[in-house]
């Protein structure tokens, strides 16, 4: 879980930075900061419950805005090689946090019954 929560906090970083110094398009502006609000927020939030969908959202968005910002740069006939490294890291934050999530629910005897 740390390991999430420091990617989070990573990928919000890194897109605040370049919020702040202007290498953005102004029509990602909004979604960008959305991003950066839901990967902060979920980062410090406590493990007990809230932690895991906040972090499966997050990510999830990050991975619809960076995709939507990275198909737009090949259009324009450029490969972006950070949007394509943040669409894989939100892609990774996804996967992972959906493992959690069914080890969480099978630690907790609400997996899915075995066929046997």
């Amino acid at each position: 879980m740390m390991l999430l929560r420091l990617a989070a906090v990573a990928i919000a970083a890194v897109t605040a930075v370049l919020l702040l110094i202007g290498d953005h398009p102004p029509e990602f502006v909004v979604a960008d900061l959305l991003v950066v609000v839901l990967l902060a927020v979920a980062s410090v939030l406590p493990g007990s419950g809230g932690a895991v969908p906040a972090l499966a959202v997050g990510f999830g968005a990050g991975l619809g805005v960076f995709t939507v910002a990275f198909v737009s740069a090949l259009d324009d006939g450029r490969l972006n090689w950070p949007l394509a490294a943040a669409v894989a890291g939100c892609l990774t934050g996804v996967g992972l946090i959906w493992r959690q999530h069914v080890e969480q629910r099978e630690s907790m005897g609400r997996g899915r019954p075995s066929s046997a």
